[in-house]
């Protein structure tokens, strides 16, 4: 038994200092990658000769020492629209994930600490009902009402989102509000504003900022795919899916117009998971 109970303890991802090591490590890789394609997204469109939607070269060129990622069937430099596109999917996605996370944490929070029975059925009635169809479907069902562009994309995700959210948020509350620290906090006379804001909140949100961080990766990948499907952004703006749509009648003979930004979004989503089994790593290894 101790020889087994040593060999436990000189395993480093058998404990808490190796699960925190291992979470640093990922939120720092995953912090650099997306750093890295941040600058770029800002420093590419703004100082490179060619325009995202200029004309500047035969169509269908491969790449080149002077387009370094081709051009597409059009003659526009596809390295330009690639990085021109980082901001906009990026930050659509951001979009897409903040409003529902903010506001479903907080109707979890409220769900929490309500008393009326029937307005508390009601309200885990709609959660359970949104949460019961596939995000894709229901995005496209409410696009048809809403009409295609990134704008609506971000109006459905602050409509049916929030709900996965909000159950995060009451589940992790329930639990919260029976842990030691929250009855002390009581005992020591604390106002009831001060307790839901300095130790209720954090304790509940960090749940959902967790979750945040995975979702992104589903977000950024449903922003992309419903405008690969023309229900998103519209040409000729420079966004990933629409650049992988435009290429996709081309991908035998131009295969550049749809392999790189198709390695930009997977380029992406590796960065956000590292960041966010880092965080998960950490938060194991602190507890």
């Amino acid at each position: 038994m101790t020889a087994v109970a040593s060999e436990t303890a000189a395993d480093p991802d058998s404990d808490g200092p190796g699960l925190y090591r291992e979470g640093r490590i990922g939120i720092w890789v995953g912090s650099l990658m997306l750093l890295a394609m941040l600058v770029a997204g800002a420093l590419v469109p703004a100082l490179s000769e060619f325009h995202p939607n200029e004309l500047v070269a035969r169509p269908l060129l491969p790449p080149s020492a002077t387009h370094y990622f081709g051009t597409d069937q059009l003659g526009r430099d596809v390295f330009v629209r690639v990085f021109a596109a980082v901001y906009r999917d990026l930050g659509v996605a951001f979009l897409g994930v903040v409003i529902p996370l903010v506001v479903g944490t907080l109707v979890g929070i409220v769900l929490s600490t309500l008393r009326n029975g029937f307005v508390v059925n009601a309200i885990n009635t709609l959660i359970e009902a949104i949460n019961a169809l596939p995000l894709l479907v229901l995005a496209i069902a409410l696009i048809a009402i809403l009409g295609p562009g990134l704008t609506s994309i971000v109006i459905i995700l602050a409509l049916t989102n929030w709900a996965r959210y909000a159950r995060i948020a009451q589940t992790r509350a329930a639990v919260v509000k029976q842990q030691g620290f929250m009855e002390a906090v009581r005992l020591l006379g604390y106002s009831r504003t001060r307790i839901y804001l300095r130790h209720f909140l954090p304790n509940v949100s960090s749940e959902t900022i967790a979750y945040g961080l995975s979702d992104f990766i589903l977000v950024i990948m449903l922003v992309s795919g419903l405008s690969f499907l023309s229900l998103g952004a519209a040409p000729p703006t420079a966004e990933w899916g629409v650049m992988m749509s435009e290429g996709r009648p081309f991908v035998r003979d131009a295969w550049w117009m749809t392999i790189f930004p198709g390695l930009a979004l997977c380029w992406a989503g590796v960065a956000l998971s590292f960041l966010a089994e880092g965080l998960h790593r950490r938060e194991q290894g602190i507890s």
